[in-house]
């Protein structure tokens, strides 16, 4: 994991980690040049903790309890973003109704490298609109026109 592009960008992924956040990992940060922020996991996250509701652009991740497949959907989906998501189950039945339920542009199960070259990638709700790579971006990068022409010889009034 590399380092943020700059103070103010790490000063803001730091934001989302005050001194009475529920730290339940904090991995370790190179020390010299370059702005890094340790890996962290915030657990438990509350559905009202802006490192839950907002986009991070960090690597801080939040771990919410859920109680049922139903209620771990309603969770992922009260959010306006949606561009990536993972799924972690033994249960293939359940990666595929809970992948059709979340409203996100990207979905990865057991793992969170959904993105590959020849695939769509863009995300639902404001993370973005259109879809970059794969046979799809062809349609975000092109404007469609209709033009009729009459083929009768009157000529127009």
């Amino acid at each position: 994991m590399g380092p943020l592009i700059s103070a103010e960008h790490r000063a803001k992924v730091a934001s989302y980690v005050p001194d009475t956040a529920p730290v339940a990992f904090r991995g370790s940060a190179p020390d010299g040049p370059g702005y890094w922020f340790p890996p962290t996991v915030l657990a438990p996250a509350g559905p009202d903790d802006p490192a839950f509701t907002e986009e991070v652009f960090g690597p801080v991740v939040t771990v919410v309890p859920f109680g049922t497949e139903a209620d771990a959907i309603r969770i992922a989906n009260d959010t306006p973003y949606g561009l990536s998501g993972s799924i972690w189950t033994r249960n293939v039945g359940r990666a595929l109704r809970v992948a059709r339920g979340v409203e996100t542009g990207n979905l990865s199960v057991n793992s969170h490298s959904s993105v590959r070259y020849w695939t769509p990638f863009g995300g639902f709700k404001q993370s973005g609109l259109g879809r970059e790579l794969g046979p799809d971006a062809l349609d975000a990068f092109t404007e469609v026109k209709n033009v009729f022409i009459a083929t009768d010889d009157e000529e127009p009034e």
